[in-house]
């Protein structure tokens, strides 16, 4: 999809809807569609919106033209045709493709060592939260609980224990026990005692 017009070849009117995206609550309406042309890569049926500022991209679409696509820290690659995964071994997870849609549930996944770090970090804000939310529970414990996804609305993120909880800090304290008293300091039945300095 695009905003600009001009970047469309063999463009034609259509009444394609509305789409909804990032940065705008209202969305925009599907007025058109073309053809963009690069000296390498060629994208069919790009839609015209009106109302975006900004490009988007179909990796699904990319796919389905035999390309391969890799996304790194820096930028997104389209790979060409003959493009070949030298060694499986390099694959640490794979998640298929349903509805054009890549995604993937945790609970079907073998738990790992390393798996935590499909999880972001909470911070330690949120963590000291949800610690108190759920009743001042262990944080492993908690983050068991985001791994097995078995609490409904808990985040997915991994939540550290920075041990700034007064509440389970003073649970845990021991108080001195006291000395018995060899002498009664009361001499009568329900007599209260008060010491006056």
């Amino acid at each position: 999809m695009t905003g600009n017009k001009s970047f469309l070849t063999d463009y034609q009117e259509i009444d394609g809807g509305f789409v909804a995206f990032g940065g705008s609550l209202k969305g925009g309406k599907i007025t058109g569609k073309g053809k963009i042309r690069t000296s390498k890569l060629d994208f069919e049926d790009v839609y015209f919106v009106k109302e975006l500022k900004f490009n988007l991209f179909s990796v699904s679409q990319m796919c389905d033209n035999k390309n391969s696509v890799l996304f790194t820290k820096t930028e997104c690659l389209v790979l060409s045709l003959d493009f070949k995964l030298l060694d499986e071994s390099q694959v640490l997870l794979k998640v298929p493709r349903y509805d054009n849609m890549y995604s993937f549930d945790l609970k079907n996944v073998v738990p790992s060592g390393g798996l935590t770090c499909l999880f972001a970090k909470a911070t330690i804000d949120e963590s000291y939260l949800w610690h108190r939310r759920l009743s001042h529970i262990n944080f492993k414990t908690m983050n068991k609980l985001v791994r097995g996804n078995l609490v409904r609305g808990l985040p997915s993120k991994l939540f550290e224990n920075d041990h700034t909880c007064v509440a389970c800090q003073k649970r845990k304290q021991h108080k001195a026990s006291c000395k018995t008293k060899i002498v009664s300091s009361i001499s009568q039945p329900l007599q209260s005692f008060i010491h006056v300095k």
